[in-house]
């Protein structure tokens, strides 16, 4: 079990210059958790033969552009599309931060899940961290506060009345 501040980590600027990329988690090859700060509207990186769930966790939410379509991106709700897809961000209310899940479907299945309201979450192997995006929680004695990381595989987790978290996992292919 791991409890860090994704803020913390160091910033590694994008091609693009839009924002930078904190690394948080990730098995090379198979899977990587990231925060993004996006301050700036342009493309996104195209991650061929990957899967992404991005999930807004700070700001009104984003826009992504792409073959005349427009996928919404809203404040703590995960969504899913190919690393394929050619998408252009767009940020009509300012800059965002998002938590992204970027993995390969063909080794790893990946997932992030909403989970509000006080609850205890059962420990689950697959589960590799929980993002919480407001309220309190805690894991065994270790209390984890808004905007924090808790990187754990198979322990259970304590959400308080107020809490809402995105608990992220990965399973292996068979």
């Amino acid at each position: 079990m791991h409890l860090l501040d994704p803020r913390s980590l160091p910033p590694v600027p994008w091609k693009n210059g839009g924002g930078v990329t904190r690394e948080i988690a990730g098995d090379p090859g198979h899977w990587r958790l990231s925060l993004a700060e996006v301050t700036a509207e342009g493309p996104f990186s195209l991650f061929p033969g990957q899967m992404r769930i991005l999930t807004v966790v700070h700001g009104s939410g984003m826009e992504l552009h792409t073959d005349g379509r427009v996928l919404r991106a809203q404040l703590g709700a995960p969504l899913p599309f190919s690393g394929d897809l050619p998408v252009t961000g767009r940020l009509p209310d300012g800059p965002v931060r998002n938590l992204n899940l970027i993995f390969d479907p063909r080794r790893v299945t990946g997932s992030v899940s909403v989970h509000a309201g006080a609850r205890t979450l059962a420990a689950n192997p697959e589960e590799v961290a929980l993002y919480l995006l407001s309220g309190t929680a805690s894991c065994q004695t270790t209390a984890i506060a808004a905007g924090q990381v808790l990187l754990a595989r198979g322990t259970p987790l304590k959400l308080g009345p107020d809490a809402l978290a995105l608990c992220v996992a990965i399973s292996r292919q068979t």
